[in-house]
């Protein structure tokens, strides 16, 4: 188990923004309560919540004071509630407790594991009365059910009039990873005449995303990144969907010991619950907050919109890809400085009029173009939720990722910022020319502004279904052909095959709606002659969700209901069969069962893939067990001698990571294959040449052929290969006939066979 890190902001330093070079460790700031530190971030994620091996990293943690060590030392139950000498009121908070008992878990105290108390500075953000602030407060932190969490006692809940609407609205939001989760509550505290309810309240383990980027930006990945930023994404995509405000600051995300972005600081204004977990973490200086608020907002608008949250968005989307938040040095200078608010007016007034931070060198193309398009000034301007999510989605799962490219299309609005002669001025401007240098060029950045998309295939490439209905009702070519760099920068493609090159859960409508439509699924991809079936089966990418792989699966049987060829070659040779096997991502269980839908509309196992062999022979390579079982239950070829020493020599060249698993799948695979040759396999082959001869119609109920067939061409019905079938004839003549009459004449013919 992961101890849980706490960092408890320095309020001496005045500050948490760092100007300079970010990504260093800070002395005095992160602790775990074990007592121990200086832990290696690369082990702080538990495993498979990133892609193995991509985050890694040698900065060792800042070690805490013995002092401050002292103070996070484990607490006994008594110490932990001594502290609350007077009986706590509970009349107030009567209606909150009743539906706390009615709706959420319990919990008990003996199931808290390194229960630990952390003094924490009372701020404006955190105190109940004014007079609090500047002092300090001990927060309890403690281990249950293997989750860390904060114990929220009820005198630290707030208004009671607020507390019920707060809790509600997290129950509410549960379902969601990347919210801040109520794991339950503490209906009796302790034993003693002083007990008082309390909450669990997730703690996140390491900290604010802005102490994160601190600590390790040098050590995480583009990939990495582009996660982060879809956690973002999805947690506020969800918040606006149930219609709760959510303030966007690097200090209102916390990140878990799975490396998940977590969203707080939603809901009421006034609340504390939600925003608890934050009062251990560093956070940015109140001064700073101006840089995440669209220019509506610091104008002063005051009705909510949901574009708020995407400039906001877009302003954390760069922060990841600098690690610093914007316009630093500016802020910091401002708060050393005796003008204060007439500087941070300057600042918010030259961000109005378009001034936004420069471009860090080595950011990919399509994520640049991204987070220019949510901090654009303009709210109709910024694309909407769905579509920031779906781009990082892409860049998550799409590889490579510098292929990718957004539609749109480049209006070259430059940005300028327009300040009056000023120190503040001056400072503005030196700040550009200082970051110019870190930009892929020194020309000022363009800002290519969001638009719907313009044509049939950009809005099936970003999975919108109103705009793809939209413009399949205003004419525009079902069937046409158009580059759509999503896919290649070569090949050109329709509609139908756009949908299917970047296939997720949510494009399954439009692809019904293609096809509805009458979309021609006949038609072959330009320069790769991939038919509809070649695309899916070859760039396919599972998506995790509580549905599995059911929308490739049903996107396969509508592909094959309106006809689908099964057997093409593309321009390579490959079948779509072909590219099932060679594709690395699908499983080998979705393997099997592709290749059963396949199979009854008369697939080809048979085809020899270019330098490959058959089907069997890929299926071998790539260790899909299963499937190696049901092509060779069902094809007569694949058994042939050659065919089955092709197919154990490719698996014995599959090479991978030595481990037991892989190497035990290998060795299982090697020997079922041999298992259907010479004689052991003699029965097997036998077994599936009556099967073929029997659906066929050919064979009568004694396994001899239908007198009306004898000496007559064996054509093949329909679902039954003829190659199949003249195979099975072949090998039924040499090895099963004779063997069928001699039993047969020993039993005494039909009529002894029938009884």
């Amino acid at each position: 188990m992961i101890p849980l890190a706490t960092v408890v902001e320095d309020t001496s330093s005045g500050s948490s923004i760092k100007s300079g070079k970010s990504g260093k460790s800070h002395k005095n700031s992160e602790v775990h309560n074990n007592g121990s530190s200086g832990s290696k971030f690369g082990g702080l994620f538990k495993s498979n919540s990133y892609r193995s091996g991509s985050i890694s990293s040698n900065t060792s943690v800042g070690v805490a004071s013995t002092t401050h060590q002292r103070s996070m030392s484990f607490v006994t139950e008594e110490d932990h509630y001594g502290e609350h000498q007077e009986p706590v009121n509970l009349d107030p908070y009567h209606q909150c407790l009743q539906w706390l008992q009615q709706t959420c878990r319990p919990a008990f105290v003996k199931e808290l594991l390194q229960l630990s108390s952390v003094p924490v500075p009372i701020t404006v953000d955190n105190a109940k009365h004014p007079d609090m602030i500047g002092s300090t407060q001990k927060i309890q932190v403690a281990t249950w059910k293997q989750c860390q969490v904060q114990v929220v006692t009820i005198d630290k809940w707030g208004n009671p009039q607020d507390v019920l609407q707060e809790i509600q609205a997290l129950h509410k939001l549960r379902k969601c990873r990347q919210i801040i989760q109520l794991y339950g509550y503490l209906p009796s505290s302790s034993s003693t005449s002083n007990q008082i309810p309390a909450l669990l309240l997730q703690q996140p383990s390491h900290g604010s995303l802005r102490q994160f980027l601190d600590h390790h930006f040098d050590s995480i990945q583009w990939p990495e990144r582009y996660k982060l930023a879809l956690d973002m994404a999805q947690g506020l995509r969800f918040l606006t969907s149930q219609g709760v405000p959510c303030t966007m600051h690097s200090g209102n995300i916390l990140i878990d010991a799975e490396g998940i972005a977590i969203l707080t600081g939603f809901g009421i204004p006034t609340g504390l619950i939600t925003s608890a977990p934050c009062q251990m973490t560093a956070q940015p200086t109140s001064s700073s907050l101006l840089v995440y608020m669209a220019p509506e907002k610091l104008k002063g608008s005051t009705s909510y919109s949901s574009d708020w949250q995407v400039y906001s968005l877009g302003i954390l989307l760069w922060e990841l890809s600098s690690g610093r938040i914007p316009f630093d040095e500016i802020i910091a200078r401002a708060e050393s400085g005796p003008r204060l608010a007439k500087n941070l007016e300057q600042l918010s007034s030259a961000i109005i009029r378009g001034l936004r931070e420069e471009t860090i060198a080595g950011t990919p193309e399509i994520y640049e173009q991204l987070f220019k398009m949510c901090w654009e000034g303009e709210p109709e301007s910024r694309p909407p939720l769905e579509v920031v999510e779906e781009t990082l989605q892409m860049l998550v799962v799409v590889e490579p990722m510098d292929m990718l490219m957004l539609p749109g299309e480049d209006l070259g609005m430059s940005i300028t910022s327009i300040v009056s002669d000023s120190i503040d001025s001056d400072a503005i401007s030196t700040h550009l020319r200082s970051n110019s240098i870190r930009s892929d060029s020194p020309n000022p950045s363009h800002v290519r502004s969001f638009s719907r998309p313009q044509t049939l295939h950009q809005a099936v490439s970003v999975s919108n279904p109103d705009m793809t209905e939209w413009y399949i009702l205003s004419g525009h070519d079902i069937n046409g052909y158009a580059i759509v760099p999503t896919y290649s920068n070569e090949c050109e493609i329709t509609p139908i095959q756009a949908c299917l090159g970047h296939f997720l859960p949510n494009s399954l409508p439009i692809l019904k709606e293609l096809l509805d439509q009458d979309a021609d699924i006949t038609l072959p991809a330009r320069r790769s002659h991939q038919n509809c079936l070649h695309i899916l089966l070859d760039r396919y990418i599972p998506f995790k969700n509580d549905h599995g792989s059911a929308h490739l699966f049903a996107a396969l049987d509508m592909l094959l209901a309106a006809g689908a060829q099964v057997n093409a070659r593309d321009m390579q040779g490959y079948t779509p069969l072909h590219l099932l096997m060679r594709n690395p991502k699908i499983s080998s269980e979705d393997v099997v069962e592709v290749l059963n839908k396949l199979t009854a509309k008369g697939v080809d196992t048979s085809l020899q893939a270019p330098r490959e062999g058959n089907v069997l022979s890929l299926a071998a390579k790539y260790l899909h067990f299963e499937a190696i079982r049901a092509i060779l239950n069902n094809d007569i070829l694949a058994s042939e001698p050659e065919s089955i020493d092709r197919a154990i020599e490719s698996c014995l060249t599959m090479t991978g990571r030595v481990t037991d698993k892989f190497v035990n799948l290998r060795t299982k695979t090697k020997e079922f294959l041999k298992l259907w040759t010479g004689k052991a396999g003699a029965p097997r082959r036998e077994k599936v040449a009556l099967k073929i001869l029997t659906d066929a119609g050919l064979l009568d109920m004694t396994g001899l052929r239908i007198k009306s067939m004898k000496g007559k061409m064996m054509t093949a019905p329909s679902g039954v290969l003829q190659t199949q079938l003249d195979c099975a004839n072949l090998y039924y003549d040499a090895h099963i006939k004779k063997k069928r009459e001699l039993i047969l004449n020993n039993m005494g013919g039909v009529q002894g066979f029938i009884r």
